[in-house]
């Protein structure tokens, strides 16, 4: 018994060892704003195999603004639903925090949807909703985009945000940025 044992997991570490445990996605975007001067974006996504867990992304954004910025973050945990050579699709909830004017300084409940087709090609296509709200206030966030491959796991990307912002307490408030993005992705 104690062979059967120690043979089972010496085959489990070596199968362990040879997989992908653990994958990581990261990347910068400048976001050319029309009203809202420079703005960028910073990602960084990790991803393992435990089945229940979800694995984890972080997004933090910053807006020059005039003379007022902004700055978001959002912490999530997502779950794989698709993930093959046509279609790759995450679901997650997390936090949306919103920083930086004298409207809006709220932490939001927070839903994504994540799509990418044809991901690991050549070309390959993205989608992003993040949906943020509370009492208080509604974000929606929105992007897409196309991701063209340099290297490896190195792509350069280019799309369009729409991020939309409202507030219903007593300030009653609503902001909306848009715009080009353009940046560099990482998919290990």
């Amino acid at each position: 018994m104690k062979k059967t044992i120690s043979l089972s997991l010496l085959l489990l570490t070596s199968t362990l060892t040879q997989a992908d445990i653990i994958g990581a996605k990261a990347g910068l975007d400048y976001w050319h704003t029309k009203d809202h001067g420079k703005a960028g974006s910073a990602y960084a996504q990790i991803e393992h195999p435990v089945p229940l867990l979800p694995n984890a992304a972080l997004r933090a954004t910053t807006l020059e603004g005039d003379g007022d910025g902004l700055n978001n973050v959002d912490a999530y945990g997502y779950y794989e639903i698709l993930d093959n050579d046509l279609v790759s699709v995450d679901l997650g909830a997390g936090l949306h925090h919103i920083n930086g004017s004298r409207y809006y300084d709220e932490t939001l409940p927070m839903v994504v949807a994540d799509a990418e087709w044809f991901p690991g090609s050549r070309i390959s296509y993205y989608s992003k909703l993040n949906y943020a709200k509370n009492a208080d206030a509604t974000v929606t966030d929105i992007s897409a985009g196309a991701r063209f491959q340099l290297l490896s796991a190195i792509y350069l990307q280019a799309g369009y945000r729409h991020y939309d912002m409202k507030t219903d307490n007593g300030n009653g408030h609503s902001d909306t940025i848009k715009g080009l993005t353009a940046g560099l992705h990482i998919d290990m």
